[in-house]
Order: C-alpha cells, then sequence, then structure tokens
C-alpha cells in the first residue's frame, strides 16, 4: 500500500534538512564523540575530529582528562564527560589551532551539573592583544547565569553578547555563534521543541578587522584561560562541537532532538523535525 502523499512529503523533505544538515562543505572542525567508548579517558583515546581535517581533542590524563560518557541529549551516541571542576580537552597540534575566519559559526551542545559561578565551555589559550583574559570564551556568566560570547578580533576589538536568557543545571541546550562578518548572533536550542531561536545579536564594529584573533594556542573545549592560569572549569557534559567557516542558519544548525522524537521512530521523528523548524 502507497503511503498518504502527506507522509511522503514529509520524508522528502526530512530528506533534504537532512542532507543540509550533513553537509560538510564548510566544516572545518567537528567532534561527535561517537567514537569512543563510554567510561573511556581521553588520554587513552583521543577524540577524532569527523571532519577529517585532524583536529584531535586530547586529555591530559584521566584525572585531567574529559572521558566518554553515554549521557546525551538525545539518547544515543556519546559525549564528552567533565567531572569535578578539573576536566578539559584541548585541541593540541590541530589545524584549527590557526583558524582565523572572518565568518565563522561554533556549535555546542552542553549540559552542565551547575550554573553557579563561571563556566567556560569553549575557549582558548593566551591572548594575542596581550591582555589578560583570552581571545575567546562560550560559557555560561557567573553574574545571572546567561550564556556569554566574548572574544576579540583581529582588529583588537573585544566584543561581549550575553544571551537573553538563563541557564539551568541538568538541562541539555544547543548553542551556536554565527558570525557574517557584521553581525554576530547566538542561537539557543533549549530542548523545548521550538529549536534554535536567536538569542541575542551585536553589530561588529564596520571599521575594524573582524576575523577572530588567533595566536596559534589551543582551543579548550571545558574550561578557559585567565592571566596565564586554568580557569572556569565545567562539570558537565559536551557533545556535537562543530566550527564552520561560514555562518550557518538556524536549519543548518545541529538538532537537539526533543525525546519524543526516538519513541516515534522514522516517519514520526521526521515529521516532529519539521514540525520544530517550521514554528
Amino acid at each position: 500500500m502507497s503511503q498518504p502523499k502527506f507522509i511522503q512529503a514529509a520524508c522528502v523533505a526530512a530528506v533534504i534538512i537532512l542532507g543540509a544538515l550533513s553537509s560538510n562543505a564548510a566544516t572545518v572542525a567537528h567532534w561527535n564523540f561517537d567514537g569512543g567508548t563510554a567510561g573511556t579517558a581521553f588520554s587513552a583515546m583521543p577524540a577524532v575530529d569527523n571532519s577529517g581535517n585532524n583536529n584531535t581533542m586530547f586529555g591530559w590524563d584521566p584525572y585531567w582528562g574529559p572521558s566518554y560518557s553515554a549521557a546525551t541529549a538525545n539518547g544515543y551516541g556519546l559525549s564528552s564527560r567533565h567531572d569535578a571542576y578539573h576536566q578539559d580537552g584541548y585541541s593540541a597540534g590541530a589545524p584549527v589551532n590557526s583558524w582565523s575566519p572572518t565568518t565563522w559559526t561554533i556549535e555546542v551542545s552542553v549540559r552542565l551539573d551547575n550554573v553557579a559561578g563561571w563556566n567556560t565551555i569553549i575557549g582558548r589559550d593566551n591572548s594575542s592583544q596581550g591582555e589578560p583574559e583570552s581571545d575567546f570564551y562560550l560559557q555560561n556568566n557567573g553574574i545571572d547565569d546567561r550564556f556569554r560570547l566574548n572574544f576579540d578580533t583581529v582588529g583588537g576589538q573585544r566584543y561581549v553578547l550575553d544571551s537573553d536568557f538563563a541557564a539551568v543545571a541538568n538541562n541539555w541546550y544547543g548553542l551556536a555563534i554565527t558570525s557574517d562578518g557584521s553581525t554576530v548572533t547566538m542561537y539557543a536550542d533549549k530542548s523545548d521543541g521550538f529549536g534554535y531561536q536567536s538569542v541575542g545579536s551585536l553589530a561588529l564594529n564596520g571599521l575594524n578587522n573582524n576575523a577572530l584573533s588567533q595566536n596559534n594556542s589551543v582551543w579548550t573545549f571545558g574550561r578557559g584561560w585567565y592571566g596565564g592560569s586554568f580557569v572556569d572549569h565545567i562539570s558537565g557534559n559536551l557533545d556535537n562541537i562543530r566550527f564552520s567557516d561560514t555562518a550557518l542558519t538556524p536549519v543548518q544548525l545541529i538538532p537537539v532532538p526533543e525525546p519524543t522524537a526516538l519513541a516515534l521512530g522514522g516517519i514520526g521523528a521526521a515529521m516532529l523535525f519539521i514540525r520544530r523548524r517550521s514554528k
């Protein structure tokens, strides 16, 4: 028996959408952690860069580095686990350490055990401007628990963008920061069925070089850097970290599926995915 036309249309649309999401033409680095083994430390099994660009993520040792975890936003695959406010991953020797794009997107799914204080989700070591602050922080701020982007540009200007909502502990969020060279926008998928929504934006100075600053230092995952010290470690999980060299649109971002999508199965999950994107 042939499928109803609306189901056929949903499947076709899902294929188109998922095809757009899986396209890696603009992907610089992508860690989904699914190639690891739950409970194994990154120091024993570094996280592979799924983009194929050899940006391996390392952990120093089982105490200081993250491990693979079966706790994920959508109930399948693996994530990175950061315990006790001292574990972080880093991109030693990776090509992405010299990445300095004018147009870019950085995505991550994050769940924090505790939102109190400063928690840096993605950071960079050192400052290209000789400042105490690092060139880049994507963090949960220690003021009112909002997600914050704080970064420096090649032109020497620092920008700070806070989201318009406060994070809640033990909740998965999809975060994405995009820059088209003129405007930086933060998107969040709050796992509430509405997909990615803009939660803040700011205009960049058109007179400056607005490319991301870089000093060939490592990117860090689960901590920040300030004044020569490693700071603001998270306790929680990270998943689907992806760097792209273009400003992606919300429909191109990696989704954080609702738990009910898994129970619906193939066609139902596709239709739920489409419903979320149509809101």
